[in-house]
């Protein structure tokens, strides 16, 4: 058998066959990935009415001060 100079364009055309095998899973593996996280539901973050209730409920603020709080947010008269 004889070495020819057609042997380097034979690895290559084998590393780039290999190459393209392997894109088509990796590639739909990202457009999931990518789908799932923009589908996804965004995270919101607590309105003032969560926030004041939280407060309350770890004892930073009175009950009074809760309720006047509640209706000026809400904007009630006092």
């Amino acid at each position: 058998m004889t070495v020819t100079s057609a042997t380097p364009w034979v690895a290559l055309t084998g590393i780039l066959s290999a190459l393209a095998i392997l894109a088509v899973p990796v590639g739909l593996v990202l457009v999931i990935v990518g789908l799932v996280q923009f589908f996804r539901p965004a995270e919101t973050s607590p309105g003032p009415e969560e926030i004041l209730k939280s407060r309350y409920a770890q004892g930073e603020i009175s009950l009074s001060e809760y309720e006047e709080m509640l209706r000026a947010i809400r904007g009630e008269p006092s």
